[in-house]
């Protein structure tokens, strides 16, 4: 199993920045029968380590298993993870905070929930018309987590 490069380096510099580290996921595949909740959970542990193998630190985990058709409040682009984030961690500012995701369910829940956005991925303007199109517009674009890493601790200082 690999990361995405630069992975574990952007989340140890985002940490040591200051920055609290929390995932927020859809993972519908067991509810779908395509694999086990068991299963998804094991992965899940190996990517989290493998992710702060470099020293950063992710405070927590918050994972919607439904489907899209079963209308949870959990699953993004509801705010369902986000709400139970901001209730585990009291410390945490909305108006501090980003939401951090290569989708548009990722660019929508923060949104709704009132962070700031980035969204990872190479800025196209057929992606960027998508986004505008859903009424997501991300208030950065990345490359990838490096590249926002970057961006974000040099405006930062």
């Amino acid at each position: 199993m690999d990361l995405l490069p630069d992975v574990p380096e952007a989340l140890s510099r985002l940490t040591s920045a200051g920055y609290g580290l929390v995932v927020v996921s859809n993972q519908p595949a067991s509810a779908k029968g395509k694999t086990t909740r068991e299963n998804l959970e094991n992965v899940h542990a190996k990517v989290l380590e493998l992710a702060q193998s470099a020293g950063g630190l992710i405070l927590s985990s918050h994972i919607c298993y439904h489907r899209a058709e079963d209308q949870c409040a959990c699953r993004k682009p509801r705010p369902g993870l986000l709400e139970d984030v901001f209730r585990r961690h009291t410390a945490f500012s909305r108006e501090a905070s980003w939401m951090v995701g290569d989708g548009i369910a990722d660019i929508q829940a923060g949104q709704s929930f009132g962070l700031k956005t980035a969204m990872l991925a190479k800025h196209k303007t057929e992606t960027a018309d998508l986004l505008k199109g859903k009424n997501a517009v991300p208030t950065l674009w990345a490359e990838d987590l490096m590249d926002f890493c970057t961006q974000i601790l040099t405006k930062k200082n």
